[in-house]
């Protein structure tokens, strides 16, 4: 089913990262179904922090991870860079032009928030790879994909991944707008003329794309704030995945995949990708 990965000798590979817990398995299964839907071989990958004197068994790491591994004709392939968990996967996606990483979330409370954890983390900020976070068990490929649209290029970028990635899939573009002093302003003319704007301006957007990404494109201008839209809307419509362009480029979280980006990794009940500013 998969063996030991020494040298590289694939195409692109989609690189699952797993820590063995129960949490990972769906992310597991959902890289799975993206090596068969998009035609690419799978790296399981588990990254080994050493302590001083102590020996990898490779043997014993490669029955754990045919242990979490799903029936399945993919090619498979086990990893198990060294170092910090976080630069091990970053370092390994470079270093073998991964196509994507897919992660689970650390934990996920009784009230809905996800918690993506320090791990995750560190690996967004430490790769040029489109990041999926799993957070749902996957029943089937993603038919229904929702892109966050600033009407930045990171976000025009974001539309052009998820098109070419899931050419099959129905987009929708999303732009959420506020009031500004809305607590003061009761005007409802004014709601409607900021509605408006953002209508026409996402409509452009959409009329620019290329054709064949345009013909399956939705558009939706929602009210309020984005998070409380990217969730509204998948309950509506029943997305599968968020896709999310990121601008950011500091060493702070936030700074480096942007507040909003930040926020829809957290809150999001869709399994959500991130487009970072190195993406290809």
């Amino acid at each position: 089913m998969g063996t030991s990965l020494g040298v590289r000798r694939m195409n692109r590979p989609i690189i699952a990262a797993t820590d063995f817990s129960a949490r990972a398995d769906r992310a597991v299964d959902r890289a799975i179904m993206l090596g068969k839907e998009l035609g690419r071989d799978v790296v399981l990958l588990h990254a080994i922090e050493f302590a001083p004197a102590r020996k990898m068994d490779t043997n014993a790491l490669d029955k754990r991870m045919r242990a979490v591994l799903p029936e399945t004709d993919v090619p498979v392939e086990f990893a198990y860079p060294e170092g910090s968990v976080p630069a091990a996967i970053a370092g390994y996606a470079e270093g073998n032009d991964a196509a994507m990483i897919v992660l689970g979330v650390a934990r996920y409370n009784s009230v809905g928030d996800f918690f993506l954890g320090t791990a995750v983390d560190r690996v967004i900020r430490g790769t040029s790879k489109p990041v999926v976070v799993v957070k749902n068990r996957p029943h089937h490929a993603y038919r229904k994909v929702l892109v966050a649209c600033d009407f930045s290029q990171p976000s025009r970028e974001a539309i052009g991944w998820a098109a070419a990635t899931f050419p099959e899939a129905e987009l929708h573009l999303v732009h959420a707008y506020s009031v500004p002093f809305e607590a003061w302003n009761k005007a409802e003319y004014v709601a409607e003329e900021i509605e408006a704007e953002a209508a026409q301006r996402l409509a452009a957007l959409a009329e620019g794309l290329p054709e064949a990404i345009g013909a399956q494109a939705k558009t939706h201008v929602v009210r309020g704030n984005l998070c409380s839209a990217v969730n509204q809307i998948p309950d509506d419509e029943g997305i599968d995945l968020v896709t999310v362009g990121s601008q950011g480029d500091s060493g702070f979280r936030h700074a480096t995949i942007g507040s909003q980006a930040s926020a829809l990794l957290e809150n999001a009940r869709a399994d959500t990708v991130l487009i970072g500013p190195r993406v290809a």
